[in-house]
């Protein structure tokens, strides 16, 4: 992204610096984190699946997991498992 910036400008900054995205073993720790903050029973397995899904980005990972919790409340028994997170987010297109 750093190459939308015009040169002069990229230089005043001094240091350009690259992050890095997070694992998907990172994501399923931030994504278990935030279901406990949501009152979220979570399988580990559903953690995964949901961090395996959201491209290394825990923005995305918490996106997910609120919209997997829907589909769980409504569909399944409010609990999330790594089956039915992945059946939640099959049917919403997410790879």
């Amino acid at each position: 992204r750093a190459g939308l910036l015009t040169s002069p400008l990229r230089d005043r900054f001094g240091i350009v610096h690259r992050l890095e995205f997070y694992t998907t073993s990172e994501l399923s720790l931030i994504v278990s984190r935030s279901a406990r903050i949501l009152g979220v029973e979570m399988s580990p397995d559903g953690a995964h699946e949901i961090a395996r899904r959201s491209r290394g980005t825990p923005r995305i990972a918490n996106r997910l997991l609120r919209r997997v919790r829907d589909f769980a409340e409504v569909i399944g028994d409010g609990r999330i498992t790594g089956e039915l997170a992945g059946r939640a987010l099959e049917m919403l297109n997410v790879d």
